[in-house]
């Protein structure tokens, strides 16, 4: 009887090792190669491995839950045949495992409980079903069910393993410590650095700073970061919702870096000025440009512009009651921004990001180099430290 258990068991254990593989393999495909193509029991919104594998819930402690699902069936391997290996190596390490079956039976009533609870959120707060999961979830089950001892509810099962547990932590109390740490700093280091999820990395990186109200490292002044530093250049519209995130990026970027100047470059998606632009998108976005640029005749380039970013005024009569924060001679400022130079100069920029292959925003020019779209703050960082080591190696 219990050499049939060892076979049902073993058959269980690997069709779930394969299903974890499975798995393991969609979410690292969906969740780093933007161009995947979708997997087979992805077949309507419902049933969607793939639509699963890109939610946090595929994730425990920074760990796909694929993993986890891969150690559990590899540890039943192992406790399934454990007493070869107590035959061939006696009196070691692997003495402790007195009653491996109760092992089984036990973490595969843990399992199932934990799937039955993934189950829940599948259905009923993701609104998506993996096939695959639900498939393991049955596996779990029915090891628990082969393992388990005869006359209880898995009772005795629990109970020898927190009874083997506690032994094995007193006869090799280092090793179960050294162990311990090991583990809590990985999942540690996974949790916080997001090593296997960058979808959820980018979104709570993009989260800091949707949510601030004002930009907190906004400067005063013609001028952000360093006068004499290495140039990165920022093309935006004011009416752009990540044109406004990625202002604070390089705004908390050249606080944080004292060898770069952020310079910012006009490019508003408004055919009004913009005679790249086909169809305006935001209309509006020439005269907050020209109002930015007039402030600037004032000293007040930033000021202007992150108070524009800010507070979203919808016309020139906001634009002008805002400006009066920033001690501004008024006149001035409405004659500037009627000026021609200033329409000269605001379509300079617009000629400039045309002649550098800019059409969109927000764009970022790092060492020549433009980058389109929105990225999270890391990536500007790992971007111009590319950068500098791209320098480097050319002076060698």
């Amino acid at each position: 009887m219990d050499k049939r258990k060892t076979i049902i068991i073993a058959i269980l254990a690997v069709l779930g090792l394969i299903l974890t593989v499975e798995l393991s393999v969609i979410f690292f495909k969906v969740n780093f190669n933007e161009q995947y193509s979708a997997s087979f029991c992805s077949v309507s919104s419902l049933i969607d491995c793939d639509g699963v594998a890109k939610t946090n819930y595929s994730m425990f402690l920074g760990i796909p839950l694929a993993i986890w699902g891969m150690l559990f069936y590899l540890l039943t391997l192992f406790l399934n045949f454990v007493n070869l290996i107590q035959n061939k190596f006696k009196n070691t390490i692997f003495d402790v495992f007195k009653n491996p079956k109760s092992y089984i039976a036990t973490l595969g009533l843990l399992s199932f409980c934990i799937s039955i609870c993934l189950a829940i959120i599948s259905i009923f707060k993701i609104n998506k079903i993996c096939v695959l999961c639900f498939i393991t979830y049955f596996i779990d089950l029915f090891i628990a069910i082969t393992a388990k001892s005869k006359g209880s509810f898995f009772i005795k099962d629990i109970k020898n393993t927190i009874f083997d547990f506690c032994d094995g932590v007193k006869k090799y109390t280092i090793l179960f410590i050294t162990v311990l740490i090991a583990f809590a700093s990985l999942v540690t280091y996974t949790s916080i650095s997001m090593v296997f999820s960058p979808q959820q990395k980018i979104q709570k990186s993009f989260e800091e700073f949707m949510t601030m109200d004002k930009n907190k490292y906004a400067v005063s002044g013609n001028i952000l970061g360093n006068p004499k530093g290495e140039k990165i250049f920022v093309y935006s519209d004011f009416m752009c919702p990540f044109c406004r995130v990625t202002n604070i990026m390089a705004s908390k970027f050249a606080h944080e870096n004292k060898e770069i100047q952020v310079v910012h470059m006009n490019f508003p998606l408004d055919s009004t000025c913009n005679k790249y632009v086909p169809n305006t998108v935001h209309p509006g976005a020439c005269i907050l440009a020209k109002y930015a640029l007039a402030a600037k005749k004032q000293g007040k380039y930033w000021d202007m512009s992150n108070l524009i970013f800010d507070e979203h005024p919808s016309s020139e009569a906001d634009i002008l009651y805002l400006s009066e924060k920033l001690n501004l001679d008024i006149a001035q400022l409405v004659q500037d921004v009627a000026s021609e130079q200033i329409q000269n100069e605001l379509l300079e920029q617009i000629e400039n990001a045309h002649q550098n292959g800019i059409y969109g925003t927000p764009t970022i020019v790092i060492d020549d180099i433009p980058y389109m779209s929105a990225m999270p703050y890391y990536k500007i960082k790992t971007l111009y430290s590319q950068a500098k080591k791209r320098h480097k190696r050319a002076q060698r």
